[in-house]
């Protein structure tokens, strides 16, 4: 018999989860918790609770502080609280919850996850697809997934509310504003109470993870939680490097085209720049560039211009800025790693995706740093041929 307990957050962020990770997400100062739906399993089938902080501006007091009473009753006895994609409410709960509104800790231990049971199965990971892979019956309520993403990030002000703004404050900044209202709130509640009853539907339906999973869950866990370390200073240093690499490429690549594209993530018009050229690509992306070069009956314009649009696609590159984007104050990544992200059972990597660096070969790490930080495009470049030499 499971016992845990459910628990489900919504926020609102200007930080990007999406860009971020959950947990530096969850760290960010303009960071919110709209609401916690949660349920208890000694409860009546379909009960549920909801928490809200007070919206004083939308005369909305907070709610649910009886029934959070009882929750927090059961984390102090050391019982299991559970939720999908767990990582996100764990640092939501320890990040926000704890040190602005006092709740209790929830020890490591106490955590479970859905979403890692599902995928311990080679389930799908998301809510709606385990639930359908389950034949479980609920579903997520759509509509308010809608109203979520409406409401989980800052709007754009209205004109009439520049106008107003800049009669009464000037050039002051505008501050932050947010989609709500009372209707609004009211039907997020409704979707994040949905959510608890998908989501405990979803881990009765899985059997538990055996022990020795759920410690190298535990273990997964621990690990994102310390999070792995960046030379920050590096990771600065290589994005000036590549900003001028580009800013190099795509002025050779402006020559090289007359104009038009300026630069190599202008795709709809360096495609039909090939064509011009008589140089046929299904697309640009990078295995159709790859091959490319590959043929043989290339003119030196095209040829070169293959090169150039390979070296400013490189997804390598855009690890560092990743790492800028994921690294916390520490300098250090959490939630990188994602348990049984691949059907076998293996880790896979998320962000910054430690998984899939490229094979170093550089022995002199020392030397090469020297070359880096110095940023002169010279001295990289002789230290490249002295290693390759």
């Amino acid at each position: 018999m499971h016992k845990l307990a459910t628990i489900d957050f919504e926020s609102r962020s200007a930080c990007s989860l999406k860009k971020t990770g959950s947990w530096k997400y969850s760290l960010d100062p303009t960071t919110e918790i709209l609401c916690l739906a949660f349920r208890l399993p000694r409860w009546e089938r379909g009960r549920t609770a909801l928490w809200t902080p007070a919206f004083p501006h939308l005369e909305m007091p907070e709610r649910g502080t009886k029934d959070l009473v009882e929750l927090f009753d059961w984390i102090i006895k050391g019982e299991l609280v559970e939720a999908h994609n767990a990582w996100f409410e764990r640092g939501l709960w320890q990040n926000i919850a704890m040190p602005r509104y006092g709740w209790p800790p929830i020890a490591p231990q106490q955590w479970r996850c859905s979403a890692a049971q599902a995928a311990a199965l080679a389930l799908p990971r998301g809510l709606d697809d385990a639930a359908a892979a389950l034949g479980v019956p609920l579903r997520k309520d759509a509509a308010g997934a809608k109203v979520m993403m409406k409401l989980n990030k800052p709007r754009k002000p209205r004109k009439a509310e520049v106008e107003a703004w800049t009669v009464e404050q000037g050039k002051a900044p505008i501050p932050r504003l947010w989609h709500e209202s009372v209707e609004l709130f009211e039907q997020l509640f409704a979707y994040c109470r949905q959510d608890v009853l998908v989501e405990e539907a979803v881990s009765h339906a899985c059997p538990n993870l055996s022990e020795s999973e759920v410690q190298l869950y535990l273990l997964d866990q621990t690990m994102n939680e310390r999070g792995f370390l960046l030379d920050m200073d590096a990771v600065v240093v290589a994005l000036d490097l590549i900003q001028q690499e580009t800013t190099r490429l795509n002025g050779e690549l402006k020559v090289l085209t007359g104009g038009s594209p300026e630069k190599a993530t202008q795709r709809k018009q360096m495609h039909n720049w090939f064509l011009s050229q008589w140089c046929i690509l299904d697309d640009t992306k990078a295995g159709t560039v790859d091959a490319a070069l590959q043929r043989d009956n290339l003119t030196p314009a095209v040829r070169r211009g293959l090169e150039l649009l390979q070296a400013l696609s490189r997804s390598s590159t855009a690890k560092f800025q990743a790492m800028r984007n994921w690294a916390c104050a520490d300098g250090r990544v959490r939630g990188g790693l994602l348990y049984h992200g691949a059907s076998t059972g293996r880790w896979s990597g998320a962000g910054v995706q430690p998984h899939n660096f490229p094979r170093g070969t550089v022995t002199d790490i020392a030397g090469a740093w020297v070359a880096l930080k110095s940023r002169d495009r010279s001295a990289i470049e002789a230290f490249n041929t002295k290693v390759s030499g």
